[in-house]
Parts: structure tokens; C-alpha cells; sequence
């Protein structure tokens, strides 16, 4: 429980009690340190993309085999723009998740912490714990 002012009073005793987190490692000035990383994902599956030098229009993700060079994979998408991309557009490309030849395409390249990923069988059970529940 935590007061406003910290006033001496009747519990006391429970501040007393909690346990101490231990000590955050520090990295230059006293701040914590946080890294980050340039990725990019496949739109389908969230695996993490290899990319040399730009994404061609026959590459493949490599886990779930779905086309990369695609609408959704690229940093122009916006589902609430118009033809749902925010630069210009000649022709509108009607699927957006299949290969297409827009020469307007830039892959989509995330900012991430590093580490940041948590473990899929954690997940996954959670999942299926949450689907029995519903089960008859």
C-alpha cells in the first residue's frame, strides 16, 4: 500500500516487510542501458527476415513460404489510407497479401529491443489454456 505523503502511521509494518528488488545493472551516466536492433518480419508469421540488400519480388519467407515482396511487408501500407498506401498510386494493387511489381515498395524495417521476444511455448500454452476454457 502506498500513501500520498509517507506519514509515519498503522502500517508501517507492511512497508517493512516487502521484499527489495535488487539492484538494476547501470550502464554510462546512471541510466539503464537498452539495446536495440533494425528488423524486418515477415507480415504472415512474424519471423525475422535476412534481408542483404532490398527484398525481390520472388523471395519467400523462409517458415511460412508466403510471398515478401508484398503490400503488407512494405513501410508504405496503411490500412486507412487511400488504396491503402500512403504514397500515390497509379493502379491499385487489390491483394495485398500476393507479389506485385509496385516500384513504390520499401521493405518494413522495425525498431526492437533486443531480447524482446518471448519464448512461443509460453505463449502457446497460454493460448490453449485460454481455447479449452471454451471447449464443450
Amino acid at each position: 500500500m502506498s500513501r500520498k505523503y509517507r506519514q509515519t502511521g498503522y502500517m508501517d509494518s507492511d512497508r517493512e516487510k516487502r521484499p527489495k528488488l535488487p539492484p538494476r545493472k547501470k550502464g554510462v551516466g546512471g541510466r539503464v542501458e537498452t539495446k536495440f536492433h533494425l528488423v524486418t518480419r515477415c507480415n504472415n508469421c512474424a519471423a525475422e527476415i535476412q534481408v542483404m540488400d532490398q527484398i525481390q519480388v520472388t523471395d519467400q519467407c523462409s517458415h511460412c513460404n508466403t510471398d515478401l515482396h508484398t503490400c503488407r511487408n512494405c513501410l508504405n501500407f496503411d490500412p486507412s489510407a487511400l488504396n491503402e498506401c500512403v504514397k500515390p498510386v497509379a493502379v491499385r494493387v487489390v491483394n495485398k497479401s500476393k507479389n506485385n511489381l509496385c516500384p513504390l515498395f520499401e521493405a518494413k524495417v522495425l525498431i526492437e529491443k533486443q531480447g524482446s521476444g518471448a519464448a512461443p511455448k509460453v505463449v502457446d500454452s497460454n493460448r490453449q489454456a485460454f481455447l479449452d476454457l471454451f471447449k464443450k
